[in-house]
């Protein structure tokens, strides 16, 4: 974390481009970095805010959002071991998968930071971002902001204008990490955070990363707004989580873009729980002949929530493999929307993807899923399929259960586990997948709790 006093223009609400120049300033970043977050200001600037009328945005309404309602920085206090932590945080660790590099980021700065020595002796770096730009400033330099560029949208705009904190995982070439490894980002101010992931993973290297969002119980709203490149090398492997579960006062935007090189495979989880509104891109570019992407999601709305994902299969290399599987429980007067695009691009031919969206709606109040899967596909030799279903727990399948002697709600909890069993059963982190079992346990007790009251 920096040291130095944090510059006044950065207490007090309100992005602005003196705000920008002064967050650069503090972080004594190289002439490069400060004009590509000008750069990219400007972007956000001239990008319409997102509304209704915009085919992309036509479900989720983020007409409230004001950026001017928000801190660009929010501090973080110093840290020097794992004990030094927040207890909450320390209760994520100890709940979560093992780990052999963890990366604490609290509020706006990255706290702690540790690697197993066998790692470093490999040569793998696991850092903050801005550690790595000081150590690593060629591979920095020539990966950040590829991805998920500032013209992307107008939050990808003030992420690369804004971020701070943020993290930095390489692996050279053929190393084969065993055991995941992993961030938190722990938000406890009515403030914003802005992190940026850049994974780097050489040929043939192989890792998990576990990427976790959560914050403290607080009314004031805050604001989170992320930016995920993944570069996944020839023959390389490539298993990325990402676990967000905000407390309710938190609106949250982020953007996971993936490359993958020849013969390589990326796994993406994308779990959605938490948040008062939630907007996430997931893409995959399928870049060299051989590559494979599984991408994975699941969310629980609940109570007023909105839970919006957007999802791209981007076939761009022949003989290319895809496979997407979103699954989301909806109740109360949540809403859920899936928009899911398989884009097959001149001469991806032999292309195989699939793509497919299941939503369950609990109960029967006023919950809401929107399910859109597309296709596109501008080469004739591929196979290529897509579909969703949308319905209510089936009372069939309770009575089945109610009749050898399960109580109506252990029953309900049962058919809701078994709806997420494809997804959860394809996780192969015993840590992770406990964590999740908790979590969704938690969400469909409350609400049958409710009910039953």
């Amino acid at each position: 974390m920096q040291q130095q006093e944090v510059p006044e223009i950065l207490k007090s609400k309100g992005i602005s481009a003196e705000a920008v120049e002064a967050l650069s300033r503090f972080k004594g970043e190289p002439a490069w970095l400060a004009e590509k977050r000008l750069d990219a200001w400007r972007a956000f600037e001239k990008l319409p805010m997102p509304s209704l009328r915009d085919e992309a945005w036509r479900y989720t309404d983020i007409s409230d959002v004001r950026m001017e309602d928000f801190l660009p920085y929010a501090p973080s206090p110093d840290v020097s071991s794992e004990g030094d932590l927040p207890e909450a945080v320390q209760r994520l660790i100890e709940e979560g998968e093992e780990n052999s590099a963890l990366l604490v980021q609290h509020n706006s700065e990255t706290t702690y930071s540790r690697v197993d020595e066998e790692l470093s002796r490999k040569g793998v770096v696991f850092t903050d971002l801005h550690t790595a730009l000081a150590e690593h400033e060629e591979i920095v330099r020539e990966k950040l902001f590829k991805l998920v560029p500032e013209d992307y949208d107008k939050f990808a705009a003030l992420s690369a204008a804004a971020f701070s904190g943020g993290s930095f995982l390489y692996v050279p070439r053929g190393v084969q990490v065993e055991v995941p490894i992993q961030s938190y980002r722990w938000l406890d101010v009515a403030g914003s955070i802005i992190p940026r992931t850049l994974v780097v993973i050489e040929e043939g290297a192989s890792v998990t990363y576990i990427d976790e969002y959560a914050s403290a119980d607080d009314e004031e709203p805050a604001f989170s707004n992320g930016a995920v490149e993944l570069f996944v090398g020839e023959g390389a492997n490539l298993r990325y989580v990402s676990l967000q579960n905000w407390e309710r006062n938190v609106l949250h935007f982020n953007t996971i873009r993936s490359s993958t090189g020849k013969d390589a495979t990326i796994n993406s989880l994308v779990v959605a729980l938490g948040s008062q509104l939630s907007r996430t891109n997931v893409e995959a570019g399928l870049t060299a002949s051989g590559s494979d992407s599984e991408m994975l999601g699941l969310y629980f709305a609940d109570q007023n929530q909105v839970l919006d994902h957007h999802t791209l299969q981007d076939h761009i290399a022949p003989n290319a493999h895809s496979d997407l599987v979103y699954k989301g429980a909806l109740r109360d007067e949540s809403l859920a929307v899936f928009s899911g695009l398989i884009r097959v691009e001149p001469g991806a031919q032999k292309t195989d993807a699939y793509q497919t969206n299941r939503n369950l709606i609990l109960g029967t109040d006023d919950a809401f899923a929107v399910s859109l899967p597309r296709l596109e596909i501008l080469a004739d030799d591929v196979k290529c399929s897509h579909g969703s279903t949308t319905g209510q727990v089936d009372e069939t399948e309770l009575f089945y259960l109610m009749s050898r002697g399960i109580p109506r709600r252990e029953a309900e909890k049962l058919v809701v586990f078994g709806f997420f069993g494809e997804i959860t059963s394809r996780v192969p982190l015993k840590g992770l997948k406990e964590k999740l079992d908790r979590a969704i346990e938690g969400k469909i007790g409350m609400g049958f709790n409710e009910r039953a009251a």
